[in-house]
């Protein structure tokens, strides 16, 4: 899996629609960009189709800077969330010089993937409709 800087942003966020609905800020506007806004999007690529983006931010704070993961998706049958935490890591580490890397999703498999990779529960967000 190849993992590139989106050449198409609206195709990439075309992929990303099926992120909105994962939605975990219970924002319910359902709009990719929203959940990418000032975001790098990338793509993942396998046998030169591509099956999948997401998106990466990158936030600096006194203590040090942080990768986020504002969103991510792609076709079933293919193991993307390796290849975008190998990717995130690697660019946070060795090119962003960040501290930690986070993402929200309020997909219990997901949560269990990402805690077999070293990924933490740090919190938990809540919300009130208004």
């Amino acid at each position: 899996m190849i993992v590139r800087l989106a050449q198409d942003r609206p195709a990439a966020l075309a992929w990303l629609a099926g992120a909105a609905a994962f939605d975990c800020l219970g924002t319910g506007l359902g709009d990719p960009a929203d959940l990418v806004d000032g975001q790098a999007l990338f793509e993942l690529v396998c046998a030169g189709q591509v099956v999948g983006a997401f998106g990466l931010g990158v936030h600096d704070y006194a203590d040090g800077r942080i990768v986020r993961c504002g969103a991510a998706a792609g076709a079933p049958g293919h193991d993307l969330l390796a290849a975008i935490v190998a990717f995130t890591e690697t660019e946070a580490r060795d090119r962003i010089g960040a501290r930690l890397i986070t993402c929200e999703t309020n997909r219990r498999g997901m949560v269990r993937k990402l805690q077999r990779q070293g990924f933490t529960v740090a919190g938990f967000i809540l919300s009130k409709a208004m």
